[in-house]
């Protein structure tokens, strides 16, 4: 019986095989229909003919700048033919040349160009002066045998008619000299190192950006986070409040900086005393004297809302300066105007990004006094206060949750729905507040099933939210990102820049949170332990571990940013690409090597720099 059972299970597994062989086939066979497989093109002779004359143009790069010396040697023909056709004959320096006829009355009409005399495999071109034209017409190009002799037939691209005879000239090319690099290497040499500095800002940018991410979408860090509804909803309530506050409060205050900097001189002394100011404040606070003290948080508080908004000044008021100085410098340095350059856009940078930071603060800030409150009060309060609050905050939060989405979706148009809509913000708030109060009373109905202490999972959310958005924009070829910033800021560079770095902040988050997800546990527990909170764990027993790791994959996406900026600049995105487009558009292959051998260099050494710090890091 066993031995039946036996033979029956290897029939079945014979039989499996079999099926999947055949899914395989099949497949295949599909796959090679789809993609239309025809193996005799690459054997028709036209096919083969260009390809050839491609890779002939490849393999002799415009590397080199060259000094000819030539030795012309001329010869009549007429258009159009006369009644009696005779052939021309001229002789130079030992050469002797004739054209066989010495005339052409149609394009079709076929002459022949014999040589004799020539040294031993000369080469040069033979052109056309066409009359009452100020350029000549290439005809053919000639090479002589080791006995010094040629021929070469062609039909004249063109008929000018004339009384007199029109030139053709035998360019022979008799010696040449190398001068130095050719006007593509040095255009080469100058567009990779802007591709690699594109790399490497997009590599900085990105990194600093995924550092913070790849901790949201670790899972072993999010998991043990979780609160009660009324702290989560206290977030979400305070998110746009705090935001808010930061966006609108750093704008006034940079127009103030625009203000007190109408003298550059003036500016900086400004910046001066008010950075004074803000270490002075900094020095008072109780809140950072070892020595215990009295002062009411109030007070505490408001000494660091002091210091906030003397830095934010400070800083505005130096961007304020950095702009007439970088001004000034790219006026007056000359070959260094590239110096003032930079800090004209450092400053630039900094007054545009410094409401939208502190914005971003404010929101972080919001959502964490939010959740601190919430999560504190229900805990305080009894059973039915903290229901009622539970209810209260989650009808609330509900209602500003949707009306951000909704208000995304309508600055989006997704599907058209603007047309529907009114056009101003405060038009679309008007037509949300009672949907949004609906769904938000229905939200809070809900909490009552729950316990209003019970502990939601709100890390996986924020892991399980980060990841999509990772994994979603990671999916977006940083092609068609390009294609995007080139629309939104114009060609060049700064749009590779911006591609690059979005795709870096996805890939590079996602790298970061798989170390961060594989790190020992023990050193975290042993943080824990001690009572230090999720950001000291994070600080002490997490980032000493990923370190290293966090570093080689920076050195390695450098490496990747470097050729994605070629690719890039296929649609304007900067860089060599956007060259390389231009000489592969216009068919000279001869420059386009040039571009791919200095592509091919500054990956194999980038590739070879990264590996090897990557060896010595881990």
């Amino acid at each position: 019986m066993r031995s039946e059972g036996n033979d029956s299970q290897k029939g079945n597994g014979r039989i499996r095989k079999l099926l999947i062989l055949l899914v395989a086939i099949v497949l295949f066979a599909y796959a090679t229909e789809v993609t239309q497989v025809d193996l005799r093109e690459p054997l028709e002779p036209k096919r083969q003919e260009n390809l050839i004359s491609l890779l002939r143009e490849l393999a002799r790069p415009d590397l080199l700048s060259y000094a000819n010396e030539t030795l012309s040697t001329n010869i009549s023909v007429r258009m159009p033919c006369p009644e009696e056709v005779k052939a021309s004959q001229v002789q130079n320096e030992g050469r002797t040349v004739l054209l066989i006829p010495n005339c052409a009355t149609t394009t079709q009409d076929v002459l022949s160009l014999q040589g004799e005399g020539f040294p031993p495999n000369a080469s040069g071109l033979v052109r056309w002066y066409p009359a009452e034209s100020e350029t000549t017409r290439r005809l053919a190009e000639f090479k002589a045998d080791a006995n010094g002799t040629f021929r070469v037939d062609f039909t004249m691209p063109d008929i000018r008619e004339t009384a007199d005879p029109q030139r053709i000239e035998l360019q022979e090319l008799t010696a040449r000299h190398i001068t130095g690099l050719s006007d593509t290497t040095l255009l080469a040499l100058d567009k990779i190192v802007e591709t690699v500095l594109m790399a490497l800002m997009a590599s900085t940018i990105g990194t600093i950006l995924a550092v913070p991410i790849s901790f949201m979408a670790a899972r072993n860090l999010m998991t043990d986070i979780k609160l009660p509804l009324a702290a989560i909803m206290g977030s979400i309530l305070l998110l746009p409040v705090g935001g808010w506050l930061g966006w609108w409060g750093t704008q006034q205050l940079v127009a103030l900086a625009a203000l007190i900097s109408g003298s550059a001189f003036v500016g900086l002394g400004a910046a001066v005393v008010l950075a004074a100011l803000a270490v002075v404040s900094v020095r008072v606070n109780p809140a950072l004297s070892p020595a215990e003290t009295k002062v009411a948080p109030v007070a505490i508080t408001g000494l660091w809302l002091g210091t906030a908004v003397l830095s934010l000044l400070t800083l505005a008021t130096l961007a304020q300066v950095g702009l007439a100085a970088g001004a000034w410098l790219q006026a007056h340095l000359g070959v260094f105007a590239f110096v003032g350059n930079f800090i004209f856009v450092l400053s630039d940078l900094l007054t545009l990004l410094l409401p939208a930071l502190v914005g971003l603060v404010g929101i972080l800030v919001g959502m964490s006094l939010g959740g601190r409150y919430g999560q504190e009060a229900v805990i305080r309060l009894p059973e039915r206060a903290a229901r009622l609050l539970t209810l209260g905050v989650t009808m609330g939060g509900t209602a500003v949750f949707v009306i951000g989405v909704c208000l995304s979706l309508f600055w989006v148009n997704l599907l058209g729905i603007r047309e529907y809509v009114p056009e101003t913000v405060g038009g679309q708030l008007q037509i949300l507040i009672l949907p949004a109060l609906v769904v938000g009373g229905l939200a809070a109905a809900v909490s009552l099933l729950r316990p209003p202490k019970y502990p939601y999972p709100i890390g996986i959310a924020t892991y399980t939210f980060t990841r999509s958005v990772l994994n979603i924009t990671r999916s977006i070829e940083p092609l068609m990102m390009g294609f995007v910033f080139v629309v939104w800021v114009g060609l060049g560079p700064f749009a590779g820049i911006l591609a690059l770095t979005l795709h870096s902040v996805a890939d590079l988050g996602k790298l970061f949170s798989e170390q961060v997800e594989n790190i020992d546990d023990g050193p975290r527990e042993a943080v824990n332990a001690t009572g230090a909170n999720a950001v000291q764990s994070v600080v002490y027993a997490v980032v000493p571990q990923v370190t290293p790791h966090y570093i080689a994959y920076i050195f390695y996406r450098w490496d990747i940013n470097v050729r994605m900026s070629t690719i890039i600049g296929f649609v304007g995105g900067g860089g060599i690409g956007f060259v390389l487009q231009r000489y592969l558009n216009q068919l000279q292959y001869s420059r386009a090597s040039v571009l791919v051998i200095a592509i091919a260099v500054v990956v194999t050494i980038l590739d070879n720099v990264s590996s090897r710090i990557r060896t010595r890091i881990t």
